[in-house]
């Protein structure tokens, strides 16, 4: 089994999530194995859109660079082709991923700051600009503060592990901002305007967080919820953490709420990328509950309520499992 199809099953019922009371088993033999890539394929990068993908061509595609409904600039992929750009790994996670629905991923992109991008065009910030409204070609529309630009920075990309960034991703280029869920990373950009008032975001009028800053989150990947293994046999446990632009340092794992143990932290290069980590286990007989946890830099900590705190704000939980031996 794959991590794309354990990650498409955590999204189906079968997938007994602990948050969920469901005491449905899924019953598979675990990869003794089983290892995350640190980089993860283009086909296998989740996909998350606010409606049906849009008609555009990717070779004709422009995107307008304006303050309120002034515009300033505009530019289209040939443009980004003439520049030289810079290599960026670096980590998305949808602000609706659980402990059933794993959307996160780890890629290398291709561009340049989009404050770069705008001095190539002769743009500069207008005076009194407090933020950045997006919008897609979708019609989906966040809104970012100024700091983001100027000292996050956020990037605009075109290219997604070595190669052009694919259509479902967001070609011709989309957005890249670091310390925020998936929700603020626009694809398909048409327009990309400085404004005199902070932007409100469409999710943000349907309850989900506006600023969506990343919340530290620990999730297990394999096994997954009610795995029945052999006794006495070892498992891997495998996983990721993370926190955004606070990396995450260590990663804990608790059987039947014993103490905390220490996983081994196999990829945590550092800020805005995630954490893989994996722990081996020997388990006696019976039903066990096991549950991580981590902590990142500035010692926050993924909460110890395997649910979270409050899934419009986005997952901030140490994900738990039932495991049968």
């Amino acid at each position: 089994m794959q991590r794309r199809d354990i990650l498409k099953l955590a999204g189906t019922a079968a997938f007994t999530g602990v948050m969920q009371g469901c005491d449905r088993l899924v019953v598979i033999e675990p990869r003794i194995d089983f290892g995350l890539d640190p980089i993860t394929p283009n086909d296998q990068f989740y996909k998350y859109s606010f409606g049906p993908k849009p008609d555009l061509d990717v070779t004709t595609h422009q995107t307008v660079i304006a303050h309120e409904d002034e515009e300033l600039a505009r530019f289209d992929l040939s443009f980004l082709e003439s520049l030289q750009l810079m290599d960026k790994e670096h980590t998305l996670e949808c602000i609706g991923t659980n402990p059933r629905v794993q959307r996160i991923g780890n890629a290398v992109w291709g561009g340049l700051p989009l404050i770069d991008v705008l001095d190539a065009l002769g743009v500069s910030v207008p005076a009194g600009a407090v933020g950045l409204r997006l919008v897609g070609a979708d019609t989906y529309h966040a809104g970012i503060p100024i700091e983001d630009l100027l000292q996050g920075p956020v990037w605009l990309v075109w290219r997604m592990n070595g190669e052009p960034l694919p259509f479902l991703h967001g070609a011709p280029a989309r957005l890249l901002v670091p310390g925020r869920y998936g929700m603020k990373n626009l694809k398909w950009l048409t327009e990309i305007a400085f404004v005199d008032e902070a932007h409100r975001s469409y999710w943000t009028t349907r309850g989900w967080s506006e600023p969506a800053p990343y919340l530290p989150n620990t999730l297990i990947v394999n096994p997954l919820d009610g795995v029945a293994v052999v006794p006495s046999e070892s498992i891997r446990f495998v996983g990721t953490a993370f926190a955004g632009e606070d990396p995450v340092v260590s990663v804990e794992v608790s059987v039947d709420g014993g103490p905390w143990q220490a996983a081994s932290l196999d990829y945590a290069p550092g800020p805005a990328i995630w954490a893989l980590w994996s722990w081996d286990w020997t388990p006696q007989p019976g039903s066990h509950t096991v549950q991580v946890r981590c902590t990142t830099a500035s010692g926050a900590a993924s909460v110890e309520e395997p649910g979270g705190t409050d899934p419009f704000q986005g997952y901030d939980g140490s994900m738990q499992i039932t495991v049968l031996a």
